[in-house]
């Protein structure tokens, strides 16, 4: 006899239900024309049960950018790592705004969206697991003397991520029309030169 599931895991179903077909959904159609009776539809599910696990449509861009999350670290950090130091670092970032063309401008303005409106904590926390593996990048490069010892590996974090993101941004107003790993590349690269311990050595 096949054991009966629990409530919670009926719920954890719901949910992952409701993000696979956003996830089919929003290949096809812009987040705009995205509504909850659509989802809801093709789920198979009740209007009340989609508010039940999520608050507005917006959420559902946020559950789905945490993907991206444990794709960075199970799977873009160990690659990474087998790098030299410093071109790890650069390569990380131009695989964040790389990421940003696989989800497609149309996804990332509504992410961008998201964090204002709703998801700015978890947007904003460097704790995720993205800007950890940069962190770790980071800490890697210091400790093997290719980043000045004194570097406040915080800061130089923050403002690298905030020269990705802006990055993406500009990609998203110009339509596309940019190479984000160029431009991210070529901007972090003369970024870190005043954190090299020894400014000769070229990255």
């Amino acid at each position: 006899m096949e054991k009966k599931q629990t409530r919670k895991e009926q719920a954890l179903q719901t949910r992952s239900n409701i993000l696979t077909v956003c996830t089919g959904l929003l290949r096809e159609h812009t987040f705009d024309e995205l509504s909850i009776s659509m989802i809801c539809r093709e789920a198979d599910i009740s209007v009340g049960a989609f508010y039940h696990h999520f608050k507005t449509k917006s959420d559902i861009i946020v559950e789905l950018y945490r993907d991206v999350d444990d794709v960075f670290v199970n799977d873009i950090l160990p690659v990474c790592r087998q790098l030299p130091p410093l071109e790890a670092i650069l390569q990380y970032l131009c695989e964040q705004c790389g990421y940003a063309e696989t989800m497609g401008i149309d996804s990332i303005k509504n992410v961008y969206k998201a964090q204002i409106d709703n998801g700015n904590t978890f947007f904003a926390s460097n704790a995720r697991g993205l800007p950890d593996g940069l962190r770790c990048l980071l800490q890697r490069a210091v400790r093997e003397c290719c980043l000045k010892t004194d570097t406040d590996i915080e800061k130089l974090l923050e403002e690298l991520l905030i020269m990705s993101r802006g990055v993406i941004y500009y990609w998203c107003i110009r339509n596309g029309e940019i190479n984000v790993r160029d431009y991210i590349y070529h901007m972090a690269e003369g970024y870190l030169q005043a954190y090299l311990a020894n400014p000769s050595i070229s990255l």
